[in-house]
């Protein structure tokens, strides 16, 4: 593993980014979803997703080791929460490999910078409540759980919890 890079994704990087993303979000959700869901999913799934984030003017950063892609996050105004500045995490994954190295947290310090900047004041996201590592790995991050809820998405009933974050004005450090 070389020093990982955290920036913007590029346009002309939607698919190699949408092949991480699909890879890193089925191993993450392996044993936690049904696996004829998980196998289902194609390479170009996120696609249209990055697309239309990159059009509202989210923040869609990539975490590059070499010239691969081993990682990506999107955040953008939580439209849901009817507050100007609470942002929502939509996604952040890594490849299986670069998990449990520190480039995940990386990538989420450089979201947050990003999420201040833009001037968010709290962050929020949903996780399945069965995700232990990624539980921790926003508890770790200053994320508390405020509630959890049930969703019924691709034929499956899964409980999930909303985490919330106050983002403070000035970084104190990583």
């Amino acid at each position: 593993m070389k020093t990982i890079i955290y920036r913007q994704l590029q346009k002309t990087e939607l698919a190699e980014a949408s092949r991480q993303l699909t890879a890193s979000y089925c191993a993450a959700y392996r044993g936690l979803m049904d696996e004829a869901y998980l196998t289902s999913l194609q390479e170009d799934h996120w696609v249209e997703v990055l697309e239309a984030s990159a059009e509202r003017g989210d923040i869609c950063l990539v975490a590059e080791d070499g010239e691969a892609i081993v990682g990506a996050a999107v955040c953008g105004r939580s439209e849901e929460r009817g507050e100007q500045d609470c942002a929502e995490l939509y996604a952040i994954y890594l490849l299986p490999e670069y998990t449990g190295h520190g480039a995940g947290h990386g990538l989420y310090c450089e979201v947050e910078d990003r999420m201040r900047l833009q001037g968010f004041r709290m962050c929020v996201l949903e996780v399945l409540s069965t995700n232990v590592r990624a539980i921790r790995f926003y508890e770790a991050h200053g994320f508390e759980k405020i509630r959890s809820f049930m969703v019924e998405e691709n034929g499956m009933n899964l409980t999930c919890d909303l985490m919330k974050k106050m983002i403070e004005r000035d970084y104190p450090g990583r």
